[in-house]
C-alpha cells in the first residue's frame, strides 16, 4: 500500500491558503480604506478644534469637545431620539419582519415569491428617493395620506404630519420601517427554511402548534438570526441621517434631532 504523500498534502495546504488570503485582501483592502481608516481619523479629530474650510489649522482641545456635546441639551435631544428610533426600528423592522417571515414560511401556500418581490422592492430603492416619496405623502396639500383620512371622516393633524412635535419621529420611523422591513423578513425567513419539518411534526405530536410552536420552537431556532437582525437594526437606526434630513431637518422644535443631524 502506498503511503500518502505528505509533502504534496501540506503543498496543497499551502496553496488554499493562499488562495483564501488572495481573496481576503480587496475586502481587507476596502474595509482598511473606508471603514477603519475614517474611524480612526475622526476618534483622533474629535479632540482637535479645526474649522472646516482650513484643515490644516488643527488645535489639541483634549477632551474638550466631549466636555461641550455633554454641556448642550440639545446634544441629550439627539441622543434620546436616537434611542427611540433604536426602539422603533426593532419594533417595526425585526418585529414585523419575523411575522411576515413567518407568514411566508408556513402561512401561505401560493404567490410566495410575488408578495416577497412586493415587500423587499422598497430595500432597492436610495433612502432618499423613498424620503422624497414619503415627503409627498406626507404633505398636508396634496399627500394622498390626507385625502385617505379626510374620505373615512377622520381629521388629519393640524400642524401636519411631518409638522407636529408629538408624532414627526413616529412619522418618519413608518418611512423607514417601510425600507427596511423588507430586509429583516428576507434574512430571518432564510433562518426559518433551514428549520427541518421534522421538528414542527414532532412539536405537533406533543401538541404544540400555532402561536406555541412558534414560540416555543420557531423562536429559539432562529435566536442567533434574531440577535444578528438587532444588531443590524440597532447600528442603522444610531446612523439614520437621510431619512431627518430630508423629511423634517431635525424638527419641529428638535423633535427629530438626531446625532447625524445635530
Amino acid at each position: 500500500m502506498d503511503k500518502p504523500n505528505s509533502h504534496s498534502n501540506s503543498f496543497s495546504l499551502s496553496n488554499d491558503r493562499i488562495s483564501v488570503i488572495f481573496l481576503l485582501v480587496p475586502a481587507l483592502i476596502f474595509c482598511t480604506v473606508f471603514i477603519f481608516f475614517p474611524a480612526v481619523w475622526a476618534i483622533i479629530g474629535s479632540f482637535y478644534s479645526f474649522g472646516l474650510t482650513s484643515l490644516n489649522d488643527w488645535k489639541w482641545v483634549g477632551f474638550g469637545n466631549y466636555v461641550k456635546a455633554a454641556q448642550d441639551e440639545f446634544f441629550w435631544i439627539a441622543l434620546k431620539n436616537n434611542f427611540i428610533i433604536v426602539f422603533a426600528s426593532i419594533v417595526l423592522q425585526v418585529g414585523v419582519g419575523t411575522i411576515l417571515a413567518a407568514i411566508l414560511d408556513r402561512g401561505i401556500p401560493y404567490g410566495k415569491v410575488i408578495f416577497r418581490t412586493i415587500i423587499f422592492t422598497p430595500m432597492v430603492i436610495s433612502s432618499v428617493a423613498v424620503s422624497l416619496i414619503w415627503l409627498i405623502i406626507y404633505d398636508p396639500n396634496v399627500g394622498i395620506l390626507n385625502a385617505i383620512i379626510k374620505s373615512i371622516g377622520l381629521s388629519p393633524p393640524m400642524r401636519g404630519w411631518l409638522g407636529d412635535p408629538n408624532i414627526s419621529i413616529w412619522m418618519v420611523m413608518i418611512v423607514a420601517g417601510w425600507q427596511y422591513t423588507g430586509f429583516m423578513m428576507v434574512l430571518i425567513l432564510a433562518g426559518l427554511q433551514g428549520i427541518s419539518k421534522e421538528v414542527y411534526d414532532a412539536a405537533e405530536i406533543d401538541g404544540a402548534t400555532g402561536v406555541s410552536a412558534f414560540w416555543y420552537i420557531t423562536l429559539p431556532m432562529i435566536r442567533n438570526i434574531l440577535i444578528i437582525a438587532i444588531l443590524i437594526t440597532t447600528i442603522g437606526a444610531f446612523k439614520v441621517f437621510e431619512f431627518i434630513y430630508i423629511l423634517t431637518q431635525g424638527g419641529p422644535s428638535n423633535a427629530t434631532q438626531v446625532l447625524g443631524t445635530y
